[in-house]
């Protein structure tokens, strides 16, 4: 919607000959004429705007255009300047506004396509504006206030007017009573706020240290809708829009990692039924206790597109070692004949760390990880290395030599650092 909106942005090409020409006196009351400096001015803002529209930038774009009018007024001027206001964080009454002034100064025969866009766009707006009804009871209204900015008094009970969006209402009563209400209109939505007043309040209007009471109206969401839209998704018996975290709870990944329990090359498989609780089962080959599994559990702090947090997890590896043996022959009998033997135990493991995960797309993830992994049972990797557990290596020569990982020094660590990065994809 927004990009077939800054199509409608007309650029300096596409000006009406004239648009930035001086303004003809009117016979009764002359304008003053722009100088050449607010000329030159006013057509830098003007293409800075449009450049700004084309971009996206809104807010920006909105700002060039009103320097542009204040400076130079001209019709195709507020046809951009409406298109910016309803852009930008949906000011439907602004656009309205603008629109509405661009058909008062532009005929159908002048520019065509616009006039008949800007018709169209007052009608699709008006329709999404959404409508606030103030109710006074209990005293007399001695000031209004929306939005802070002062209303007339007239404008009570009635209908008024307002973008979707949060609203403030500050009243006043005869008697000094102050009373504050917030809530949130939704597009199309019409919303009655009940105040009551006291008729025998004694607070001082001037009173610097004044506290309001404060009510709530409407029903209260966090944020806009999907591409800023502030709408009432209950209402509309459709569920509201969900985080990437929570639509896509699964994710299948490959990790190369130093001192992971799962070894230097592992697939996973992570779930998380909430954004900020999951669990994760690995799997790899190429590690130093050989073909080893874990079980992970993650808690993590999710903002739109990233996350950090903490994991710990339990490991297990199955270590085997092949020693040769040759054994000694004291009949001199020549007989050197070596034997063989597989040697196995399983490495249990402890890690724990920190995470940081980013969303690349709507299904990438790229996630890192920090950590200490924790050897649990050393000793029975020692005894893979014991002459006296081989019986048939017993009084003989061992030939073989094993990893060194298996921690035969008694006094060698068993603590390793952990560094991994792995790539997602989930669903």
């Amino acid at each position: 919607m927004r990009a077939r909106a800054a199509a409608l942005v007309a650029s300096l090409s596409t000006l009406p000959a004239g648009a930035f020409a001086q303004p003809a006196p009117a016979p009764d009351a002359p304008p003053a004429a722009p100088s050449a400096s607010e000329m030159e001015v006013a057509r830098r803002e003007f293409r800075d705007g449009v450049a700004a529209a084309q971009a996206g930038r809104w807010h920006e774009a909105r700002v060039h255009f009103e320097t542009t009018l204040a400076l130079r007024p001209a019709p195709i001027i507020r046809f951009n300047l409406a298109v910016a206001w309803q852009n930008d964080d949906s000011h439907f009454i602004e656009a309205i506004d603008q629109f509405r002034a661009f058909l008062r100064d532009t005929s159908p025969e002048e520019d065509p396509a616009r006039v008949a866009v800007a018709a169209q766009q007052i009608d699709a707006l008006g329709r999404r504006v959404a409508r606030l009804r103030v109710a006074v009871s209990g005293d007399e209204v001695r000031s209004f206030i929306l939005d802070h900015r002062p209303m007339n008094v007239a404008l009570l009970g009635v209908d008024i007017p307002v973008n979707p969006g949060s609203h403030l209402i500050e009243v006043v009563g005869a008697a000094g009573d102050r009373q504050r209400s917030d809530g949130a209109c939704f597009e199309g939505d019409s919303i009655t706020a009940d105040i009551v007043l006291s008729p025998t309040a004694r607070s001082q209007y001037a009173e610097a240290d004044w506290q309001p009471r404060t009510r709530t109206f409407g029903r209260q969401i966090a944020r806009p809708g999907p591409d800023g839209r502030w709408i009432d998704w209950a209402a509309r018996a459709t569920a509201a829009p969900v985080s990437l975290w929570r639509q896509r709870p699964f994710t299948v990944g490959v990790q190369l990692a130093y001192g992971a329990p799962t070894g230097a090359l592992s697939a996973s498989l992570r779930y998380f039924p909430q954004p900020w609780f999951g669990v994760e089962l690995a799997a790899g080959y190429f590690g130093a206790y050989g073909p080893s599994g874990a079980a992970i559990a993650h808690l993590r702090y999710p903002a739109e597109r990233f996350a950090i947090g903490a994991f710990t997890g339990l490991g297990a590896g199955l270590a085997t070692a092949t020693t040769s043996c040759t054994p000694r022959d004291p009949m001199n009998t020549g007989c050197t004949a070596a034997s063989t033997r597989d040697v196995s135990a399983f490495a249990l493991t402890v890690s724990a760390g920190l995470s940081a995960e980013l969303r690349l797309g709507s299904r990438f993830t790229l996630r890192a990880l920090v950590g200490a992994r924790v050897l649990t049972n050393p000793a029975d990797l020692r005894a893979m290395d014991d002459l006296a557990a081989r019986p048939d290596c017993e009084g003989g020569a061992v030939d073989g030599e094993v990893c060194a990982v298996y921690q035969r020094d008694p006094q060698a660590s068993t603590v390793n650092a952990l560094a991994a990065i792995d790539v997602g994809y989930s669903f």
